[in-house]
């Protein structure tokens, strides 16, 4: 089954004998998710008063002020599991108004990507011919409600159980129909987070392979720099040489130019999702896991806490190993350069190479003040700063 859906991520099972491949034809699902979010070839004429981001956006206000509302009733009564719970989903939800709000704001650098795309293909197939965690969210949250409902009964005087912790003023959310509302409203608020945040992480997913494809060309194209160039014995053939060399070095500077291009493109549609991430992901572990093992001890399993702690993990390490493979990815162009017999080459060309491996050892541009840089160790470390504040939660608990 894994190599299966690995195949269909990989393209495995593609045609790629014709003359030339149309990007958006290649990457269907990523370009019809696209057009659904309105970030390529929209048409005004077309859903006008029906604005699928508008109305994700007003269910995810909506319940993000519900939550404000419960974290505040939660802070009132200083119960620490519900302020926990609560704040937990009003920081889940202002990512997604975060994700929607970078989306609309930056459609021209979603622009610049398919741009990048078309370019790409194009180049692939005349000139380098020759180098040829949201389903699994919303079956827990089901699964959770059905476990609440099949474990609690009517006549042990609890409330009826609801997957967001609800709470207004006068307002008993176990009564017939305000409970079925409230059920209905966190069951459209989890499927409409799923899928705003499947089209987070696959636009994500195909903006790095784009800049890790680019990186590759520019690779095959080092590679290939000083091939059948040897140290000319007259200057006819150091004319010559050195013209082809510098045909070929202006390709390798364009396509080097071009991808930290896309690279800006990608760090001004996601630096402040990622940025938002590093801050809020430590806090929120150790805050889930604390009320879920001190509710475990008191004898009940709380799943809820569970899932936004194990969501909350997963949805961090996607971006932090994607950054991580970019910069490596990335910095392989300097190898490439050292692998380079620059000394079969004119004096002309080395400070160009020089500069491009000084470029390729600079970090990426995800770096903002008061942050560090988006890696896995990064991640390890706020994983690490969680287990500790974790364990001395619970050792001053016991106090």
């Amino acid at each position: 089954m894994f190599e299966k859906i690995k195949s269909i991520y990989n393209k495995s099972n593609y045609d790629i004998s014709s003359e030339f491949v149309n990007p958006l034809d290649y990457h269907k699902t990523f370009y019809f998710i696209l057009k659904q979010f309105r970030v390529v070839d929209v048409d005004s004429s077309k859903n006008k008063y029906c604005n699928q981001n508008i109305i994700l956006f007003t269910i995810g206000a909506i319940a993000n002020t519900l939550m404000l509302i419960s974290l505040c009733h939660g802070i009132h009564k200083m119960e620490i599991p519900h302020i926990t719970e609560a704040g937990t989903y009003c920081i889940v939800l202002s990512y997604k108004l975060l994700i929607l709000s970078c989306t609309k704001i930056n459609v021209v650098h979603y622009e610049n990507l398919l741009k990048s795309m078309k370019e790409d293909f194009k180049y692939i197939f005349t000139n380098g011919k020759k180098y040829s965690i949201p389903v699994g969210m919303i079956i827990s949250a089901f699964g959770s409600l059905l476990y609440y409902l099949l474990t609690n009964e009517s006549r042990n005087g609890n409330k009826r159980p609801l997957l967001f912790p609800f709470y207004i003023h006068g307002v008993d959310f176990g009564d017939t129909p305000i409970y079925e509302i409230a059920f209905t409203f966190s069951n459209i608020c989890t499927l409409a987070y799923a899928y705003n945040y499947i089209f987070m992480i696959q636009t994500q997913i195909v903006w790095v392979r784009q800049i890790t494809s680019k990186a590759d060309i520019i690779i095959w194209n080092l590679q290939d720099l000083l091939r059948d160039i040897y140290p000319p014995t007259n200057e006819t053939q150091r004319a010559y040489f050195l013209n082809l060399i510098k045909h070929r070095m202006r390709d390798i500077v364009r396509q080097h130019q071009s991808m930290y291009s896309l690279m800006e493109d990608y760090s001004q549609v996601y630096k402040k999702l990622l940025l938002f991430e590093q801050k809020c992901c430590g806090p929120v572990v150790c805050l889930t896991a604390y009320c879920a093992t001190e509710k475990l001890a008191e004898g009940e399993l709380n799943v809820v806490l569970i899932l936004l702690c194990v969501g909350t993990i997963v949805m961090h390490y996607i971006p932090s190993h994607l950054c991580t493979f970019l910069t490596i990815k990335v910095r392989s162009i300097c190898d490439a350069c050292w692998d380079t017999p620059f000394w079969n080459a004119d004096k002309a060309i080395r400070p160009y190479i020089v500069l491009i491996m000084q470029r390729s050892l600079r970090p990426l541009p995800l770096r903002a003040a008061g942050f560090e840089d988006i890696c896995i160790q990064t991640f390890s470390r706020k994983m690490t700063s969680a287990y500790s504040y974790f364990n001395m939660l619970r050792q001053a608990n016991r106090k």
